[in-house]
């Protein structure tokens, strides 16, 4: 009797000694996913998931998935490599995916799962659209900057890189909103030269874009007047206020000063600056002459007129027939000649 109860208990013993390590294999754990965040930019990148028993009962590969309440999965795009604690696989993260954070699934190929909440996070890509002031001088240890772009609402660092010289570190970081975050640079020990703004977030992403400039600081000033006053300055373009007026903190170097005045012709001069000068223009403004407008002159133009007579026409007797005449031969001045000339005869005698 106690021998039947002794091997009743042996197998029982035996069946749940085989019984638990099996159970306990086929139950998949996942401890991270590297790196942990992904971009909604389109790309597909390599993701490296760890954790225990992904093989299960089996060696062959199972499937991997992210999923949101209210979203599509997010099937791995292809899986390159999958161990008893390691998978990778690629995932593609489209621009149209629901930024947030997203639970990771691991499901073996003899049908045991696994879910890591909130494994993975998604969030819009950085971009970064602009830096004011886009340039500082050297040995300004004090020098406030805004970014401003898109994504920007985990980042950590901002930092001036030019592969010739130290990084240059911002010293202080303020993320306002995800689309502006502010600054401090000192460039005490800069060098001068173009350096590429870039940007780290929390995720340990980076993006470098737009350009810094930074400028010597040996610098000199231009004090411009003109007669008459009120002319508007520009220097290389750029407008610098009106006369009489200085325009400091110009980098040594050549100028193309212009001054403009309504009513005048503009003055233009090239100006030199050399460190810690002031160099003083004073310029005669012309007034602009205008030409005598001609005034048209134009042709008389003769009319014709036809003149109202005055000659009284008499008017012909009525039924009057003029007896006709038969002209003389002879003139009329002739025949009193000759009757002249035969009274004096008769005269004589």
């Amino acid at each position: 009797m106690k021998r039947s109860y002794l091997k009743t208990c042996l197998l029982l013993a035996l069946l749940l000694i085989l019984a638990v390590p099996v159970s306990a294999a086929l139950s998949p754990t996942i401890t991270n996913i590297s790196p942990a965040v992904g971009y909604t930019d389109g790309k597909t990148l390599s993701y490296t998931i760890t954790g225990t028993n992904f093989e299960g009962a089996t060696t062959d590969e199972g499937d991997v998935w992210l999923e949101m309440s209210g979203e599509d999965d997010i099937s791995a795009y292809s899986i390159s490599s999958w161990t008893n604690t390691s998978i990778v696989c690629r995932f593609r993260i489209s621009t149209s995916i629901e930024p947030g954070d997203w639970d990771l699934v691991v499901l073996n190929k003899d049908g045991v799962s696994v879910k890591k909440n909130d494994a993975f996070t998604i969030i819009a890509p950085m971009t970064l659209k602009s830096i004011s002031p886009p340039t500082a001088r050297l040995d300004d240890n004090d020098v406030d900057f805004t970014l401003v772009g898109t994504g920007l609402s985990e980042v950590t660092e901002v930092y001036l890189y030019n592969s010739d010289y130290d990084t240059i570190d911002a010293k202080y970081v303020d993320v306002v909103s995800s689309t502006t975050v502010e600054g401090t640079f000192d460039l005490s020990d800069a060098e001068e030269d173009t350096y590429d703004v870039c940007v780290v977030d929390s995720f340990d992403a980076d993006e470098c874009a737009l350009s810094f400039k930074i400028t010597t600081d040996a610098v000199g000033s231009i004090d411009i007047s003109s007669s008459p006053s009120g002319a508007s300055i520009y220097v290389d373009g750029s407008s610098k206020g009106t006369t009489p007026d200085s325009v400091d903190d110009l980098a040594e170097g050549s100028y193309k000063v212009v001054l403009k005045k309504s009513g005048y012709n503009d003055w233009g001069k090239i100006v030199k600056v050399t460190e810690g000068d002031t160099t003083t223009v004073d310029a005669e403004l012309v007034a602009l002459t205008t030409a005598p407008t001609a005034v048209p002159t134009t042709a008389p133009t003769t009319v014709k007129t036809t003149a109202k007579s005055t000659l009284k026409v008499p008017t012909s007797w009525p039924s009057v027939t003029e007896p006709s005449t038969t002209a003389s031969p002879l003139d009329p001045a002739i025949i009193l000649g000759i009757v002249c000339l035969l009274f004096i005869a008769f005269r004589k005698h």
